[in-house]
């Protein structure tokens, strides 16, 4: 891969210098941290932690409260001992396209660039991007780029500055958590990632490996726990067990249950259903893709029963929950110190953590 905009503007140290880096998963709704380190010849689990946001500190991706966030990060650096890191850049600040280097092209970064104005409405001087083949074909490369506002992603770099933490690199949520959830076959094909937080949902296409296409909605998990706390006239946490311990799990004493979630839920099932179409069916001028074979999903509702199973059902693909740990230890060999409804919530830092645990760059 070639070295990218974000490398070349300070964010990059090279492997032989550079400490294994942590994760830091930044959102609107929380800063979440994983570091991995190296015990007994394998990968494993040295610590991690979450810090709930208030509404206001970080909006639409942006943030809004910068000293807020390097307390944050500051805290990780003393309680985690977390020296260096690799941080998460919202998907709602990121322009995301394909396009087709023909063969023979001397410069893939040259070709990247003179396209870039096509494709992003911000002047060059601007805008910081990064890029990657998805694959060859007989036209020439599919390149997946991603872009962000120079001023995005200055910010990110001034509240790790102010933390005391070395930030080696940024990249957006879907491609962390497509180091962690991708297998080898997963990076032969394409595969719908789908991240269900509390809020939102992201929805990404890892094309042959390579996140080429994105999107968010403003939904999430908690429209399960609020349709079952009118169903039932119950607290949040009341319907919050319900619906892990119930779910999708139908059966005579559940129908009430399984009625609420899956009409609350139908809303996200129409949004993956309209996007796997527009992904497989590209129009006469756009590039030719590949079909979705696969949903991998991920996030804190990823863990409700049932739920990957509805989805299949309706989408008629595969879909499993994300096994975020499978690219870095065998479970059978080591149990990390994380329970495991947990570590769906923690994809994208685990990914960010894998890549500095392996000196990756993709």
């Amino acid at each position: 891969m070639q070295q990218s905009a974000l490398q070349r503007f300070g964010f990059f140290v090279p492997a032989t210098l550079a400490m294994p880096a942590s994760g830091v998963d930044i959102s609107g709704g929380s800063v979440k941290c994983v570091r991995l380190t190296h015990e007994h010849g394998h990968i494993a689990l040295a610590a991690y932690g979450e810090v709930p946001l208030q509404p206001g500190v970080v909006v639409e991706g942006d943030i809004e409260k910068p000293d807020v966030i390097a307390d944050i990060l500051r805290s990780f650096r003393l309680k985690y001992r977390v020296r260096y890191a690799n941080a998460t850049l919202s998907e709602k600040k990121a322009f995301l396209y394909q396009i087709l280097v023909p063969p023979g092209t001397a410069s893939l970064r040259e070709a990247v660039e003179f396209d870039l104005e096509a494709h992003v409405p911000l002047p060059p001087a601007e805008t910081l991007y990064d890029y990657e083949v998805a694959r060859q074909t007989p036209e020439g490369a599919i390149v997946s780029v991603t872009a962000f506002a120079k001023r995005v992603v200055e910010t990110y770099q001034a509240v790790f500055v102010k933390a005391g933490i070395g930030l080696r690199a940024l990249e957006v949520e879907s491609h962390a958590i497509a180091r962690a959830a991708l297998k080898a076959k997963d990076r032969t094909r394409a595969v719908m990632l789908v991240d269900m937080g509390k809020k939102t949902t992201r929805i990404a296409v890892a094309d042959h490996g390579v996140i080429s296409y994105t999107t968010t909605m403003d939904l999430g998990g908690d429209l399960l726990t609020q349709a079952l706390m009118k169903r039932f006239s119950i607290e949040a946490s009341a319907a919050e067990e319900k619906k892990n311990a119930t779910g999708f799990l139908r059966g005579k004493d559940n129908a009430d249950v399984v009625e609420a979630v899956v009409a609350s839920i139908s809303v996200l099932r129409d949004e993956l259903l309209k996007n796997i179409d527009y992904w497989n069916n590209p129009a006469d001028d756009e590039l030719p893709r590949t079909p979705v074979e696969k949903v991998i999903i991920s996030g804190g509702n990823a863990n409700v029963i049932g739920l990957a199973e509805y989805l299949a059902d309706a989408t008629r693909l595969t879909v499993v929950p994300a096994k975020v740990w499978q690219n870095a230890f065998s479970l059978d060999e080591y149990i990390p110190p994380m329970p495991a409804q947990h570590s769906l919530e923690y994809a994208p830092a685990i990914g960010l953590a894998l890549r500095g645990a392996f000196n990756q760059s993709w």
